[in-house]
């Protein structure tokens, strides 16, 4: 395989594609997938299975490239899936994403971070894509509902007692933190590349991502790394985050605030640790390190507390394996991560479907998986958007609800 230099396309070869498993993703470097070809989907408890058959369809590859992808497997994992490994017991309501889609990609675009962008395709069949590219004409938008009425999962008082409830089990010992989310419903046909492009702004977070799928779209702004995994090298890394400021134009008074809130110390520490845990579970004895701790990450509407945990030794591990591991994140969960896992099942009135789970890609020399937070789906009949944030002791339910609507408020923008 070679890359072909070819101008920038547009990214509504993407964005207004109508076909199950086009993708983009976006950060350092940007990815189209516009040319799908098959596609897998599984139930819920089947998902590790399809991870690993989707391994060993892309064996590893040294590719002398620093592109991320170059073709592969490209698609999300459902947190209600990621859950069943602490034993999450099944939901009767079931969200319009299946629990594992992917789509197999031999053709695409990457664009370098100076954005020269390169055709990718297998040998002797670059022209044709080439020619894809000449014949692409963007579909009109879809229309939006005007005047929407937003749907909150814990409306009224539900929310404060959640936070209470969780309160509660913390003074009994029954867990030390959980992470409380609620989805907001608008009913309505939304146009769903607009609502990517509204929820990424005009710096596109680092694991940012658009997938169609069947019957719905997903649309992901997250920051954060579930997993980076270099399959030659046998690293790999995950970013949790956790503790959260409001951004309100004082960057460094907020940024003072945010490092020295003790609450937000504690909850971060807490998870990096159950993200050790959780690595050292398939990487080998002492080969666990936390290279950055409590890293500050300013985003458009808040800002962040981030670490990197990274783990060494895995050549001999799968991505199945690790992805296992980390499932589902800890930064989403909490700890201790089953009891948490339970907690929210019991809580939380509706699935978290593709929110909170993984969307990445399974390539030949790099395996990425985001966490799926400040994501939205969009259906013909609706959009939905989730929110949340940990739980601890010295929480107070009208703070934690106000970093619920700061995380929401892209989202909120686009609708209202």
């Amino acid at each position: 395989m070679r890359l072909i230099s070819i101008p920038a396309p547009d990214d509504a070869i993407v964005l207004r594609s109508e076909r199950p498993g086009a993708a983009m993703f976006e950060g350092v470097w940007r990815t189209l997938l516009p040319w799908p070809e098959e596609t897998i989907e599984t139930a819920a408890d089947d998902w590790k299975h399809a991870i690993a058959e989707m391994e060993r369809d892309v064996p590893p590859d040294a590719i002398a490239s620093d592109a991320p992808f170059l073709g592969g497997w490209a698609g999300f994992i459902t947190y209600e899936a990621m859950a069943t490994e602490e034993a999450a017991r099944p939901r009767d309501a079931q969200p319009p994403e299946p629990p594992l889609f992917f789509a197999r990609h031999r053709a695409g675009i990457v664009i370098d971070p100076r954005g020269h962008a390169f055709l990718f395709a297998p040998d002797g069949e670059e022209h044709r894509y080439l020619q894809r590219l000449q014949e692409h004409t963007p579909q009109p938008r879809n229309p939006a509902t005007p005047q929407p009425s937003v749907n909150d999962s814990l409306a009224g008082d539900a929310y404060k007692h959640a936070v209470e409830a969780i309160r509660t089990a913390i003074r009994d010992g029954e867990v030390y933190q959980v992470n409380l989310t609620r989805s907001f419903t608008v009913d309505g046909m939304y146009d769903a590349a607009l609502l990517y492009r509204t929820l990424t702004g005009t710096r596109p977070p680092r694991s940012a991502a658009f997938v169609r799928a069947p019957h719905c779209t997903i649309a992901s702004a997250s920051p954060e790394v579930l997993l980076d995994f270099d399959r030659v090298t046998g690293v790999a890394e995950t970013r949790p985050i956790k503790g959260t400021i409001r951004r309100g134009g004082d960057d460094a008074s907020e940024i003072a605030a945010l490092i020295g809130s003790d609450k937000d110390a504690a909850e971060h520490l807490m998870i990096v640790d159950v993200s050790r845990n959780d690595l050292g579970k398939v990487a080998p004895p002492g080969a666990v390190s936390v290279p950055e701790f409590r890293a500050v990450r300013t985003l458009e509407y808040v800002h962040h507390l981030e670490s990197t945990v990274r783990a060494t030794g895995l050549g001999d591990r799968s991505a199945a394996d690790i992805l296992a591991a980390l499932s589902p994140a800890a930064s989403i969960t909490g700890a201790p991560k089953r009891a948490a896992v339970a907690m929210i099942r019991e809580l939380e009135p509706v699935p978290r479907g593709v929110y909170c789970g993984a969307i990445g890609f399974i390539g030949a020399r790099r395996v990425e998986m985001s966490v799926a937070i400040r994501t939205a789906v969009a259906t013909a009949e609706s959009v939905r958007y989730h929110a949340g944030g940990g739980i601890v002791w010295d929480s107070d339910a009208s703070a934690e609800d106000d970093e619920c609507r700061a995380k929401a408020a892209p989202f909120m923008r686009f609708v209202c």
